[in-house]
């Protein structure tokens, strides 16, 4: 047994659900901060190992990772990170050096 359903929307109304919607995400993202994670996570999503983003935080250069430390923990925003790689993140330094 298979069920139909069909209706007519009033004109412009598909486009003010879509509208509010839009003004609904925007408020949430608004009100809700970028969580900080930690190596594991930011390993993760670099698709790398945990040792190679303790290398990159110890970096001197420019071609550190961007990242807080709170203590004894290493603290990352995945925006930053993702930010990082699309400005060349590890590679600047490779082009430089003979590491």
């Amino acid at each position: 047994m298979s069920a139909f359903f069909s209706f007519e929307a009033p004109e412009g109304l598909i486009e003010a659900i879509a509208r509010r919607a839009a003004e609904l995400m925007a408020e949430h993202q608004t009100h809700t901060p970028e969580p900080w994670v930690g190596v594991r996570e930011a390993a993760a999503h670099l698709g790398c190992k945990r040792q190679r983003i303790y290398d990159l935080v110890h970096r001197k250069d420019e071609t550190r990772i961007p990242h807080r430390k709170e203590g004894g923990r290493l603290l990352f925003k995945l925006s930053l990170l993702d930010r990082w790689v699309e400005n060349g993140g590890g590679e600047l330094r490779r082009r430089g050096s003979s590491r």
